[in-house]
């Protein structure tokens, strides 16, 4: 009883949100699937019950896409939203593939004037509480650049105690096959070795560079 009657003033709640902002506020809510298995179990379902559990005449977009690099439905959403609307996701993975493109979206989205709620994490607006969300993911993204800086400087460090370890990217051809390619421009055109070799035309150059110095 008393879960119907929350409901119930919930709703009533909503309705009169609506109306006294003249019905121009949306509330949009986004669901994705990282897996087809996901899709299959529900998983969308429950991420948008999840939604209308908090907003209750909330817009629903649900992902058929599993792939992050082609989220069609998000894309139009992200052209739909005006200002003074907002966005609801469940968790931040659910439209970004990390924290510092959620936070590119985000800051998008505020600088538009429309809100973002991720709602394991809370409301990103203009209020002083969202202010103090959206500077503690801000500090997340720059503690997470400091891990990958001290993870990529503490491999190069142990990497540095084997006696054949050389700075840089490993060369994608030896020095040989580069010497062969070079002494082929003495007899074809740049773009003939590059279709013969697969050596790109700069490569080319920085190898005729180096033998040259070398003679």
């Amino acid at each position: 009883m008393d879960i119907c009657y929350n409901h119930i003033v919930y709703a009533r709640k909503c309705v009169q949100d609506r109306m006294a902002s003249g019905g121009d506020k949306v509330i949009y809510g986004y669901c994705r699937a990282t897996t087809e298995k996901q899709i299959k179990d529900g998983y969308l379902d429950r991420q948008a019950e999840l939604i209308s559990d908090r907003y209750f005449y909330a817009e629903i977009y649900k992902e058929e896409s599993v792939d992050l690099n082609n989220t069609p439905v998000f894309d139009n959403l992200i052209e739909t939203l005006k200002p003074e609307d907002t966005l609801v996701i469940t968790k931040m993975d659910r439209f970004a593939r990390n924290i510092s493109s959620a936070i590119s979206i985000i800051r998008n989205l505020r600088n538009k004037g429309i809100k973002v709620h991720i709602l394991n994490l809370g409301l990103v607006d203009d209020s002083a509480l969202g202010k103090v969300v959206f500077n503690c993911l801000e500090a997340f993204e720059d503690f997470d650049k400091a891990l990958l800086v001290e993870r990529t400087q503490s491999g190069k460090a142990k990497a540095k105690q084997n006696k054949n370890f050389k700075e840089g990217r490993p060369k994608k051809y030896t020095d040989k096959q580069l010497k062969e390619a070079v002494d082929l421009l003495n007899i074809y055109s740049y773009k003939k070795v590059e279709e013969m070799t697969g050596i790109s035309k700069s490569t080319l150059i920085r190898g005729k560079r180096q033998f040259s110095k070398s003679l």
